[in-house]
């Protein structure tokens, strides 16, 4: 299907002489002569691209532009301004109100058509992006963020309709750790194939056959974890049968290459209630009832209970313990180092925390640090996390003979952004150990940086502007449009791993959508950094993109502070030789 472009212009001569220049380019255009007529034209058949004039009378271009990405449907439209005032001032306009582009009356041929294409192939481009963003690469599922969005959307709709009802299903395959330890990696990915398959095709026939259900969203959390949300149940009944025939069609055995296996799985059941306020919450109460039916023997279904109290308490010891681990010996940092991948010189570290339990052993950050984010006990960790990063990076300065990173990178948690004197416990570290604010970078997720009120972003700004660095994490996860990233404040991209780990021969469009990411942002003056580097053949892919820094288990694990002593005095004697042979 053809482009479809609406130029907004209140002059008939510019809408016949585009007509005429663009007619090569196969396009289909669409004509409006003023904002009225425009936003008819644009709920009706939603353009790719809009070419608005800058001096639009009645409402001024800029404010017609500010009005419509306020509007969720229109807000990602590309805009190109067709202006006759080019000066800076009018540029700077443009470019903050939110416009890709910008094109100089009177109109000519060649710079019209250069600027059309340009545009219209970076959007098809994000929206590549932003589709494989929200699906899963191994089965083709949807992945987390858009579960998240699917359940999200489902809650806001139950608060306004108490007749409306929905349920999640949590599934966890009994037998995939043993499968893929015994068997290997490719065998279990097959097997999760298999298993994406197998719902797609029965859930599909328990929504048209059987018609138990409305819609149905099946998603891949994440390993062998799978989610079905089911929508518009006429009663919880209906999600418990769903769940038992999901059972059944499960454990049939599997024909895994030449091996016959049989994968049964266990699955929590919860549907909507007062108590749910976020996805998260059901997601919980889901894997609490999936973690009792594993309790129960495996290869069945539990429906979340109230009085469900194990998981709970559980976490609360957690809590608990965690509370008396915060500045002692059981929480510690490790240090991965962010290289250029060209010569292999240590730019950066990332610190990331640890926790050694006295009687369970090593705790998973996932599982702890979400525990204090739930709690507020992130910010004394955070705290903590930030003041041991910054002595440890000054006790690497004034090592003798040690050429140190030039930076120390942090994680850091909405929760703390949004904490009362934040950016001042920042100021009063770093200068409690006699720190530059160059020399520190703060990290947030995408995810964080969609959901957050603009509160978060401000902070991050206000320490942007005393030096200190920032680095936006995990892009490509979040859903967010590139086009947004010029509103936020932020020094470095740092590429997602789940998207360097397609970078390979065979993956030909992950290397050009690697790319567009690249160009962008470097447009935009932040440094890229590629997250996840695991293999040289995608070294060599991200230097052809033009990506010179990484980070990944090839370039360096973290590591506890003796050992990233040794890296980073031996990062420093190959630059140094390095230096020496050029």
């Amino acid at each position: 299907m053809a482009d479809r472009i609406l130029l907004i212009d209140d002059d008939p001569a510019i809408h016949r002489l585009a007509a005429v220049l663009l007619r090569g380019l196969g396009v289909e255009l669409h004509s409006a002569s003023d904002a009225g007529e425009a936003d008819v034209i644009m709920r009706s058949l939603r353009p790719d691209l809009i070419l608005l004039d800058f001096d639009l009378p009645g409402e001024p271009g800029l404010d017609f532009l500010q009005r419509i990405r306020g509007e969720a449907q229109l807000a990602e439209i590309p805009v190109i301004f067709v202006t006759a005032s080019i000066g800076d001032e009018v540029i700077r306009q443009c470019f903050a109100a939110g416009a890709s582009d910008y094109i100089q009356k009177p109109l000519r041929r060649h710079e019209l058509l250069a600027r059309v294409s340009v545009t219209l192939e970076r959007n098809r481009m994000l929206e590549k992006l932003q589709t494989i963003a929200r699906r899963d690469a191994l089965t083709g599922l949807a992945n987390r963020t858009a579960i998240h969005e699917q359940i999200g959307a489902a809650l806001q709709r139950a608060e306004g309709e108490s007749s409306y009802h929905f349920a999640v299903l949590f599934l966890d395959c009994d037998r995939f750790k043993f499968i893929n330890d015994s068997l290997g990696h490719d065998t279990g990915d097959l097997l999760l194939k298999q298993m994406a398959d197998r719902l797609m095709v029965n859930l599909r026939r328990t929504d048209i056959v059987a018609g138990d259900t409305g819609p149905v969203t099946l998603s891949r959390l994440g390993g062998d974890e799978f989610i079905v949300l089911l929508d518009r149940l006429p009663e919880p009944e209906t999600a418990g049968a769903i769940a038992a025939r999901l059972v059944s069609v499960l454990a049939e055995p599997y024909l895994l290459g030449q091996h016959v296996i049989t994968a049964p799985v266990s699955i929590g059941v919860v549907c909507n209630g007062p108590q749910h306020a976020t996805a998260d919450h059901m997601l919980r109460d889901a894997d609490v009832a999936m973690y009792e039916a594993k309790a129960r023997g495996k290869n069945c279904h539990v429906m979340f209970d109230p009085k469900m109290q194990e998981a709970i308490a559980t976490r609360l010891l957690l809590e608990n313990d965690l509370r008396a681990a915060i500045g002692t010996r059981q929480i510690y940092l490790v240090y991965q180092p962010i290289l250029s991948i060209e010569n292999g010189r240590m730019q950066a570290v990332e610190s990331l925390v640890r926790w050694q339990h006295p009687d369970r052993g090593a705790i998973s950050p996932e599982y702890f640090i979400g525990v204090a984010e739930d709690t507020q006990l992130i910010l004394p960790l955070g705290d903590w996390i930030l003041d041991e990063a910054c002595r440890q990076f000054r006790e690497w300065e004034q090592m003798p003979g040690v050429r140190a990173p030039d930076y120390i990178s942090v994680n850091v948690s909405p929760a703390q952004l949004r904490a009362p004197g934040y950016n001042r416990r920042v100021a009063e570290i770093l200068d409690r150990h006699g720190m530059q604010p160059r020399n520190l970078q703060l990290e947030v997720t995408e995810s964080m940086l969609m959901q957050s009120s603009g509160d978060e972003t401000a902070v991050l700004a206000e320490l942007r502007a005393t030096g200190v660095r920032t680095a936006l994490d995990d892009f490509g996860t979040g859903y967010s449009s590139l086009s947004c990233l010029h509103q936020f404040p932020f020094d470095v991209l740092k590429i997602d791993r789940s998207f360097i780990s397609e970078l390979h021969s065979e993956r030909k469009e992950f290397i050009a959508l690697v790319h567009a990411i690249i160009s962008l942002a470097h447009n935009l003056g932040m440094e890229c950094v590629a997250e996840g580097i695991e293999t040289r053949e995608q070294i060599a892919m991200l230097l052809t993109v033009d990506c010179t820094l990484g980070q990944g288990y090839l370039l360096g694990p973290p590591e506890r502070v003796p050992a990233a002593l040794g890296a980073v005095a031996a990062h420093a004697e190959h630059s140094a030789r390095v230096a020496a042979a050029g």
